[in-house]
């Protein structure tokens, strides 16, 4: 039989705290992910800035998601180059995730070749963050 562990109270402020921060990615690194996925998707009839304040909220929906399918101590890794997944998981989760994601956010103004190319691309860039030796700094 298993031996029954007690989280200490620091331990489970931090369990609440993560329950409760729905998101890891920073103002910055949404902006900059989205920037980047501005590169590739073209949103017809807006200009740049209202694409890509559309953009930044796209990223931050899939931030939301990720936090919500990925323990926080996986997502977290996208800070912490000396940690991380190795290439072969990086793999499965970069396969696994977008048609994931498809399921859970409708992005209704965009085709579904549109939206299958955005989680790729996001989920993309995160998931290689966490491989070790990378972070979303890098």
């Amino acid at each position: 039989m298993a031996e029954t562990v007690k989280l200490s109270t620091t331990a489970y402020k931090k369990v609440e705290e993560d329950a409760d921060g729905m998101q890891m990615l920073t103002k910055a690194e949404a902006e900059a992910i989205a920037s980047k996925l501005n590169k590739v998707i073209n949103l017809p009839i807006l200009k740049e800035e209202a694409e890509q304040i559309i953009l930044v909220k796209i990223v931050k929906r899939i931030d939301r998601f990720l936090y919500d399918v990925l323990p926080n101590e996986i997502y977290e890794m996208i800070r912490v180059a000396s940690d991380g997944i190795s290439e072969k998981d990086a793999l499965i989760l970069e396969q696994n995730l977008p048609p994931l994601a498809n399921k859970y956010i409708d992005l209704p103004f965009l085709t579904e070749e549109m939206e299958e190319a955005v989680y790729r691309i996001v989920i993309g860039l995160l998931v290689r963050a966490m491989q070790k030796g990378k972070s979303i700094k890098k």
